[in-house]
């Protein structure tokens, strides 16, 4: 055999030697793990921050939302299905679920699947100043406490919202009532006759809002 032809042979018997690897080879056993459904990772799915011009205007409502969510479990598109009735709430909503909100993707024939759900995010005003935070608490005096309240000994603590406009005007709201209507709205009397300076941004003054707490107590007051 001549020098010539030599490595095509060779080559040939190389390609003959070479045969694709078949799935029964592997003895790798076959998936029998069930589906699995879409879970949220509870952890990550917290209230988003309430935007401080929606509280100063006192928005509240319920933004449901659609959430494409990918293999990995990462939001691929977050979009409002329903209105809160507030632009800036909605807005808030998406935002802080598509940054913040994971899930454990479904399990489809052993593979993690994209999938789509759909979720509500509820502004209440009420729930917010009662969880997020504690505001500052104010004794009232004594001398304010409604006659007739006092004679049935009602107490309670009134959380309000307070406006304060640019131009120094209060304008405060009840979000979370004593129980006592005398109490709440003796409250909000009293805070109109207080005096606040408004917030100032680059030298310009602007409106602002705080969470104050009004505390109705007969006995034991602090000095």
């Amino acid at each position: 055999m001549s020098a010539l032809i030599r490595p095509a042979l060779i080559a040939g018997l190389l390609t003959l030697s070479i045969s694709p690897l078949r799935a029964a080879d592997t003895d790798q056993p076959a998936c029998t793990a069930p589906d699995r459904p879409l879970r949220p990772v509870v952890a990550t799915h917290t209230q988003p921050p309430y935007p401080q011009m929606s509280v100063m205007t006192s928005e509240q409502g319920t933004t449901i939302v659609t959430v494409s969510i990918g293999a990995d479990g990462v939001p691929t598109k977050v979009a409002v299905f329903t209105s809160s009735g507030s632009v800036r709430l909605d807005e808030a909503a998406v935002a802080h679920i598509r940054d913040n909100w994971r899930w454990n993707a479904p399990i489809i024939g052993c593979k993690p699947t994209a999938s789509e759900t759909r979720v509500s995010v509820n502004w209440d005003l009420k729930n917010m100043a009662a969880n997020a935070f504690q505001p500052p608490s104010v004794f009232m005096d004594a001398r304010d406490y409604p006659p007739d309240a006092l004679k049935r000994r009602e107490q309670g603590n009134v959380t309000m919202t307070v406006m304060i406009t640019a131009q120094g005007q209060v304008f405060p709201v009840v979000v979370r009532s004593s129980g006592f209507p005398e109490l709440d709205q003796k409250s909000v009397e009293v805070i109109k006759g207080w005096h606040f300076s408004p917030a100032v941004l680059e030298g310009r003054p602007m409106m602002t809002a705080i969470f104050l707490v009004s505390v109705w107590k007969i006995d034991g007051q602090p000095k």
